[in-house]
């Protein structure tokens, strides 16, 4: 296994950076030539109001933004030499975070242009960044043991959870029942607005009816 690059993270999937930036380029490569160059899908484009498609566009992209800078923060934003399980902010919501937000900016450009041959790429990469997040929820397990599968049991790997408590009052009761709180990295102050943030995304979500 790959070792971590940050405290925060356990062992990546081998050769995650190189992956990343190829499926980028594959995606953008297949949804340029069809939106753009061979025009496969504009038949469909008509099917789909434009106020629609750039709802659609706008909002994922957006998400994609907003849970991919929050969840970077969680992970990249405070030096740290101790190697803690953050389920604070998005990763009380959603254990992928990061992956989720790929998957949800690529989605937005398809909606965009109504290219229904990105769609291909979007569901094998899909597929992919399931078997890299189990990959690496293999080396959380064996390193926090039951307090992760606790969390894998709370928290959905992929979908947005509804908003039930705020941080500090779940990381309180987690703590009097001496449970996976323990291991929960909070910032100086908690985590500013996680809960609007996630209200906001679950708002935009119910919208595209994704989730």
């Amino acid at each position: 296994m790959k070792e971590p690059k940050h405290p925060r993270m356990g062992k990546e999937f081998p050769y995650t950076d190189q992956i990343l930036l190829l499926s980028a380029v594959l995606f953008f490569a297949v949804w340029i030539s069809d939106s753009f160059v061979f025009r496969l899908s504009d038949r469909f484009v008509g099917f789909v109001p434009d106020v629609i498609r750039i709802a659609f566009f706008v909002g994922l992209e957006i998400s994609a933004i907003v849970l991919g800078f929050y969840s970077h923060e969680a992970l990249f934003g405070k030096k740290s030499v101790k190697f803690t399980l953050i389920t604070d902010g998005v990763f009380a919501h959603v254990r992928h975070p990061l992956y989720l937000s790929i998957l949800l900016a690529y989605l937005g450009f398809f909606f965009g242009s109504m290219s229904l041959i990105s769609l291909i790429p979007w569901i094998c990469y899909a597929v992919l960044f399931d078997k890299m997040a189990s990959y690496e929820e293999e080396d959380l397990v064996r390193i926090f043991g039951d307090k992760y599968v606790e969390y894998s049991k709370r928290v959905p790997k992929w979908f947005l959870t509804p908003l039930r408590k705020s941080s500090r009052e779940q990381m309180s009761e987690d703590v009097e029942g001496d449970g996976v709180g323990h291991y929960l990295l909070l910032k100086k102050g908690g985590f500013a607005g996680d809960i609007s943030i996630c209200r906001w995304f679950k708002h935009v979500l119910d919208t595209t009816m994704l989730f």
